[in-house]
């Protein structure tokens, strides 16, 4: 199944004079340790420029700084704290209350990008996340998020609107960790089918399964996305697509009761959505500045490929979704 464009538009709520900041998404990132303090602001960042009104990074204290200094644009509270070999329990809630005080304010999750693998950070976010699915809240886990399905999958089990968005290993461990039983996991097997049984024995969420060709699947349908992207893989595409697919989510649940029927299950087609237009930013900021390029400035080669800038998301944005790009045949129709 690979949805239309214009299926896709469906997601997408209109710009009016009447709207109210806050209504386009409210996002919010999971994660950022000593180490890893780029991955979070790509996630934040990315789910501004495809239109959320507020992007939120909740990460560990000393990497709120340098996340804070990347752009004003972003809100960061410094309310993690790891360290230690084993998590304390009172400390684990206390991070996690000041977390969690906020999903008032919350439309989406992302988790986990650069969360590391802290003990503490890991049982702050497990924590999180066990609540927020446990009030519908739209969430995306990503990257070192991903660990804490791998050693609970019942924390996500049931959920749907939980999105994974596993690479090719973190696929892997997936599989090799939850399609056991019965020998269900064979070599030979269609990929579709794989991601299939194993989204299906979740039960609920779904799951990106990230390579030359995306699947997407919630158990019920595979959805394929084969669209071309950067021929360069630079590190943080995932942190993009992550963060896109949060801001896609949240509308998503607010345009799910007025989708048409037929279409694919709003959390699938919000997925394959953010895989669509994360390969179409890659590839036009490769294409961009590829030396082939005619004509280019210097300053434009020596620009990291593949990542997502404000001027390009916006652009791409407009092509993609505004009503005035739509042609006879795909008028861009939304159901609010």
């Amino acid at each position: 199944m690979t949805p239309s464009l214009a299926t896709c538009r469906l997601l997408v709520p209109p710009l009016t004079s009447s709207a109210c900041k806050g209504q386009a998404g409210k996002i919010g990132v999971i994660g950022g340790c000593v180490e890893y303090a780029g991955a979070p602001f790509y996630a934040a960042i990315s789910a501004l420029k495809l239109g959320a009104d507020l992007s939120h990074v909740f990460c560990d204290e000393q990497a709120a700084g340098p996340i804070k200094g990347y752009s004003p644009e972003i809100i960061v509270h410094g309310c993690m704290r790891g360290g230690g070999t084993k998590p304390d329990d009172a400390e684990t809630r206390r991070q996690a209350d000041e977390i969690c005080k906020w999903f008032p304010a919350l439309s989406a999750l992302v988790v986990g990008p650069g969360l590391g693998r802290d003990p503490t950070l890991q049982a702050v976010a497990a924590l999180v996340v066990e609540r927020a699915v446990s009030v519908a809240m739209p969430c995306v886990i990503d990257a070192d998020g991903l660990r804490l399905v791998l050693d609970r999958p019942e924390i996500v089990r049931g959920s749907p609107w939980t999105v994974l968005t596993p690479n090719k290993p973190e696929y892997l461990r997936l599989t090799e960790a939850l399609l056991t039983e019965d020998k269900m996991r064979i070599e030979s097997v269609d990929d579709a089918q794989e991601l299939l049984k194993l989204a299906r024995l979740l039960g609920g969420p779904t799951i990106v399964r990230k390579g030359p060709r995306d699947l997407i699947s919630d158990g019920t349908c595979v959805a394929e996305n084969g669209e071309p992207g950067s021929l360069k893989r630079s590190g943080g595409q995932g942190d993009v697509l992550a963060g896109t697919i949060a801001t896609l989510l949240s509308w998503a649940k607010a345009a799910s009761p007025c989708l048409p029927s037929g279409c694919p299950p709003a959390p699938v087609l919000a997925a394959y959505t953010g895989c669509l237009l994360t390969r179409r930013f890659s590839a036009a900021a490769f294409n961009m500045c590829s030396p082939n390029s005619n004509p280019a400035p210097r300053a434009k080669f020596e620009r990291a490929p593949s990542k997502l800038t404000a001027a390009e998301g916006c652009v791409a944005w407009s092509i993609l979704f505004h009503p005035s790009q739509a042609s006879a045949s795909d008028d861009g129709t939304r159901p609010y």
